[in-house]
């Protein structure tokens, strides 16, 4: 098993951190973060000893797995030149200087790094996955309700940059051009982001993201040469849609809409960080590059400065 510890504040993320737990991969140890009082109880619940600075929870440890606002690039960059695996939250104000930084300090070290872009694990893009087959182009929609939390999120680096990561995890090809617009209604960064990826192999991504809206919504379509297939992030639900052929049945629990039948994709009940943190302790447990490696960072934080640029302003 790998000694693992866990570094920075997870008040809230109960069932994240039983997920951690739950992996039989890792062994937890203990925890360490500079205000421990809002997680001692769920902490004593879990039997976690306490580290009142890392580099003590670091001795006893292979891999540390780093929450916010313990994750940012210093203190990423102090547990892998210690030889320690790294699971990290990348933090909004990260851009592509910072994960090159990184790179060859990672090789240096000979660690598994890897970086928390949660939706590739969600199950509903999983369950959807093998049915997509080369888009030619993605339009995803995401939403988030107003609120007070809406004011510290970054519309770019903690909403749109998952979609991107998505799309990146689907077309396997260079990018041949980007175009963005951002509007601002409330506040001096943009509030409604769209851009559009346009692909060497032709493939096109239009992108849309939010955080003033009246509810939660994230619907991704992947349209594809005879079919497309949607997911719907929020409700956890899947669907196929293709066009009928006459001289064949319509498949069970499908319904036929036109010319059109859609066809429900089973979804497994949603633990996207369980698969995640699994993914992790396998790449250290088999040697192999992590799902969420650097060049996948590099390519989809590339892009995330080239929208900035595009828009003028620094998200």
């Amino acid at each position: 098993m790998i000694k693992t510890g866990i570094y920075g504040q997870f008040a809230g993320q109960s069932d994240i951190l039983e997920n951690i737990m739950d992996v039989a991969e890792l062994q937890i140890v203990g925890w360490c973060q500079t205000q421990c009082g809002q997680n001692k109880e769920f902490a004593n619940k879990l039997e976690l000893k306490k580290y009142s600075e890392v580099r003590s929870l670091m001795n006893e440890v292979d891999a540390i797995i780093a929450f916010s606002p313990m994750s940012d690039l210093n203190n990423v960059e102090f547990l892998v030149k210690n030889s320690k695996h790294v699971f990290f939250e990348p933090l909004s104000k990260y851009s592509n200087e910072d994960i090159k930084k990184l790179v060859n300090i990672i090789d240096e070290a000979n660690v598994k790094v890897q970086a928390g872009f949660h939706y590739r694990f969600n199950n509903t893009f999983l369950a959807a996955k093998p049915f997509i087959k080369s888009p030619k182009f993605i339009q995803s929609n995401n939403f988030k309700k107003f609120g007070p939390s809406t004011k510290t999120c970054s519309v770019l680096m903690d909403m749109l940059i998952n979609d991107i990561d998505i799309v990146l995890s689907v077309i396997k090809s260079d990018i041949k051009n980007i175009s963005a617009n951002a509007t601002a209604i409330g506040f001096d960064e943009p509030d409604i982001l769209n851009v559009r990826i346009e692909f060497m192999n032709g493939s096109v991504a239009q992108l849309t993201s939010g955080r003033i809206a009246t509810e939660d919504s994230h619907v991704v379509n992947f349209y594809c040469d005879k079919d497309y297939t949607s997911i719907d992030l929020c409700k956890n639900k899947a669907w196929q849609v293709k066009k009928r052929d006459i001289n064949n049945e319509l498949e069970l629990f499908s319904e036929n809409i036109g010319d059109l039948v859609v066809v429900p994709i089973p979804v497994k009940p949603n633990n996207q960080y369980y698969d995640e943190f699994v993914s992790f302790a396998r790449a250290i447990v088999y040697n192999k590059n992590p799902e969420v490696d650097f060049e996948t960072l590099i390519k989809t934080y590339k892009i995330a400065d080239e929208i900035k640029r595009k828009i003028k302003i620094f998200i």
